[in-house]
């Protein structure tokens, strides 16, 4: 099962990356801190972290038709088809069937209230040890 919370170092420690270049997606409306709900989320920031750099790729918009029902299997399944290119998943909060989707497409997910930058300096200075993570 995929850890809903965690404490800093398992922020990495249960992801498997095998090339040092990978996505993550991160719900927050403030660009400061996690601070959204995976499935009320409004939109993702998308970051690509490579050898001990993190780039901005995008701002992605979740689509408003499927606000109705924020735990609906189809909002959920939306959400995690929008993010199928990110490797790791952090939100405020995640319902255990937003879990499931995440962890049946390959992606790992963490419900933190960290700011962006610790998240950041968590992954490159795991990157950067030159540790498997796993």
């Amino acid at each position: 099962m995929v850890l809903a919370e965690v404490v800093p170092d398992q922020v990495v420690v249960a992801l498997k990356i095998l090339n040092m270049t990978y996505r993550i997606a991160i719900a927050s409306s403030d660009g400061d801190s996690v601070n959204q709900h995976f499935a009320k989320a409004e939109n993702f920031l998308i970051y690509e972290i490579t050898e001990g750099k993190v780039e901005f790729i995008e701002d992605r918009l979740v689509n408003a038709a499927f606000d109705e029902s924020s735990h609906s299997d189809i909002r959920i399944e939306e959400i995690t088809n929008l993010l199928s290119d990110c490797k790791i998943v952090f939100a405020s909060k995640l319902g255990e069937k937003a879990i499931k989707y995440l962890y049946i497409n390959g992606i790992k997910s963490f419900a933190v209230n960290f700011s962006l930058n610790f998240i950041f300096t968590t992954l490159i200075k795991r990157q950067n040890s030159r540790v498997r993570i796993i």
